[in-house]
């Protein structure tokens, strides 16, 4: 290499690095140049990190200012606050393709050979929103004084004991955080990047703990706040849940907005003045100023009042069944009409009870054949004409997106057809041939045959109302008597949880790669929601107490296993693919049709929201596609 070769490299070398921050031109909202102009504010080059995250804007670089206006029904929810107001993890989810991982408050990270030791280099530089560095003594504050403390956490999750035993964490230096595991934990990275918080701010939150505090000073602090327990007034100081309504506005966030104030009427949230992420051209975000999420009364409030104009967004409670009535009054209302495909293979699933407390109704339950002919028997083109208004197709419960590594068209349309005949075929196959006086199909112990659906609407309520009664009337056609019974939400959580209903509904939300890794409890049942709360408790006791399934069961638990802790990507799509297929084989639950759309209201000035996306909770909606970056055209 010659001389000049070498100084080349050198000089590049060195440009390398360069942070950010000492290379762009940076720039600020003008309510900060203000206050940095006051001596309020410290200047911004002195509050981002030397490596700030970049976001690059959807449409263009965005203009600083105004206040956001959205809604909720929900006192304890920001409900369509958290499509602007954001959230942060250690990692994020590329906003594109909703599954590559990528660095966020974590910079850089490498795994051990063996998947068994994540270690975590933090963005240096980032500050909480009162300006105290962000550092790994925050994540160390999380692990020995929040989850060691049997008070604060009696119980340990069970996403921090993979292979049984509680995970370590350790630091390494003020920036690089170490997690060991008992096995192999490729998914960890999934969880950090979706729901899962493993800090909090210890400079704010330890003058509540009784570590750090005298026992008489914190016995006076709990009694002057209301509380009997200290480890109850430290749960109410956290600001950890970011869908949260109600939150502690002295709590330090590093988030896009910081809530400042609550009352009866709705919440206020600012711009962080430390957020530690820029658009491509060195302006700090966010660029709107402030967010307002107004409490309305309820669902119908809240379509009148977004039909009004008097709102910028709204999604959260929003519905196909409007969309109609949403294209009609849009233009006089100043908004724009979006409409998102919606991540939900089926918008409502038929689940069945497959522990039933009656050993009849149990062995009818658990052959196929029944689960198979009531697929065949219902209309889903019917169903998507009637609810859907043909925007949806025949789904199972499957692994989206389409043509991801998990998706086979075969097992997402299998029994899907409308083949009454077939239908009552099998049936009677079944020794389910006699009838009754009135028509409807015997039980072999000669009772006659009925199924309850008892279920809560929930979300998309109306359209659930409505696939139910379809489905009602599709399955008496060929001779099995329903009873479709809508129940309050916890009383339905009862029954299910002791496995006393016949069959019960919803829809498959969290069915996306690689979201449904972290408990795909709509195709193995991991929790009690599955239909097989006895199956669950097997699993979970590790075959202490419950009941032990049958082997297509134990199948699906250590298929996921693989899927959770391999590093080879290969086997875990094997695995996903396998797993898929087993279930679909044996229909355990019932799709009907899935994908259809999902309206959003933005105002016509509000820029930067991609004119379509894929909308769930698999990614909290909005934020999926950094609103920071969200702005009003002037």
């Amino acid at each position: 290499m010659s001389k000049r070769t070498l100084v080349i490299v050198a000089l590049l070398m060195c440009l390398s690095l360069v942070s950010f921050a000492e290379a762009a031109k940076l720039n600020e909202a003008p309510m900060l140049k203000a206050q940095v102009e006051k001596g309020e504010l410290p200047p911004v080059e002195e509050r981002l990190p030397k490596n700030p995250m970049v976001i690059t804007p959807v449409e263009r670089i965005g203009e600083y200012g105004g206040k956001i206006r959205v809604m909720t029904t929900n006192p304890m929810n920001f409900e369509d606050g958290v499509n602007v107001m954001g959230k942060e993890f250690c990692f994020r989810f590329n906003p594109e393709d909703g599954a590559t991982i990528e660095g966020n408050i974590i910079d850089t990270w490498e795994f051990s050979p063996d998947g068994k030791e994540l270690t975590m280099h933090i963005r240096e530089g980032i500050k909480w929103s009162d300006g105290h560095p962000f550092t790994a003594d925050d994540f160390l504050f999380w692990y020995e004084d929040v989850l060691l403390n049997d008070e604060l956490t009696p119980v340990k999750p069970a996403w921090t004991r993979p292979g049984g035993k509680l995970m370590k964490m350790s630091k390494l230096d003020g920036y690089t955080i170490k997690l060991e595991f008992e096995t192999p934990y490729s998914s960890i990275l999934y969880r950090l990047a979706s729901d899962t918080v493993v800090f909090l701010p210890k400079h704010y939150l330890s003058q509540f703990h009784i570590k750090y505090v005298d026992q008489a000073e914190l016995d006076k602090r709990v009694k002057d706040a209301g509380f009997n327990a200290w480890y109850e007034l430290f749960g109410a100081r956290q600001t950890v849940r970011f869908f949260d309504g109600i939150q502690n506005p002295e709590a330090p966030v590093i988030r896009a907005f910081k809530s400042v104030s609550s009352t009866t009427d709705g919440y206020l949230g600012v711009r962080n003045p430390y957020y530690w992420k820029v658009d491509t051209e060195g302006n700090q975000l966010p660029y709107i100023d402030e967010v307002y999420v107004e409490l309305i009364a309820d669902a119908e409030m809240y379509t009148m009042r977004a039909l009004a104009g008097q709102v910028d967004l709204a999604q959260w409670n929003t519905s196909l069944d409007n969309y109609p009535l949403y294209m009609e009054y849009a233009e006089e209302a100043g908004m724009r009409v979006l409409l998102y495909d919606t991540a939900w293979p089926s918008m409502t699933r038929f689940i069945f009870n497959m522990n039933h407390q009656d050993p009849v109704m149990r062995d009818i339950i658990r052959d196929k054949r029944l689960r198979i002919a009531m697929s065949l028997a219902l209309n889903r083109e019917e169903i998507n004409e009637m609810v859907f208004f043909g925007m949806a197709e025949p789904l199972q419960p499957v692994i989206l997106p389409r043509g991801g590594r998990f998706w086979n068209e075969d097992l997402a349309k299998r029994f899907t057809e409308y083949d009454p005949a077939q239908a009552n075929k099998l049936l009677d196959e079944m020794g389910l041939d006699k009838r009754g006086a009135d028509g409807f199909r015997l039980r072999p112990d000669g009772k006659p045959l009925m199924l309850e659906i008892m279920f809560w609407p929930g979300e998309s309520g109306p359209q659930k109302r409505s696939v139910t009664e379809l489905a009602k009337v599709a399955w008496e056609k060929i001779g099995i008597k329903m009873d479709v019974k809508e129940t309050e939400r916890s009383y339905l959580q009862v029954r299910r949880q002791a496995a006393d209903f016949d069959m019960t509904l919803w829809h498959t939300g969290f069915m996306s790669d690689p979201l449904v890794i972290l408990n795909p409890w709509h195709l193995v049942p991991t929790t009690w929601e599955s239909g097989a709360p006895l199956w669950t408790e097997w699993y979970n006791t590790n075959g202490e107490s419950g009941e032990e399934p049958p082997e297509y069961i134990k199948r699906l638990f250590g298929l996921w296993e693989i899927m959770q802790t391999s590093l080879d990507s290969d086997a875990v799509t094997s695995a996903g693919r396998e797993l898929v297929e087993i279930y679909i084989d044996n229909l355990c639950s019932i799709g009907t049709v899935g994908l259809a759309g999902w309206p959003i209201l933005i105002k016509e000035n509000l820029r930067n929201v991609p004119e379509m996306g894929l909308m769930g909770w698999d990614w909290v909606y909005l934020s999926r596609y950094q609103p920071e970056q969200f702005f009003f055209d002037k």
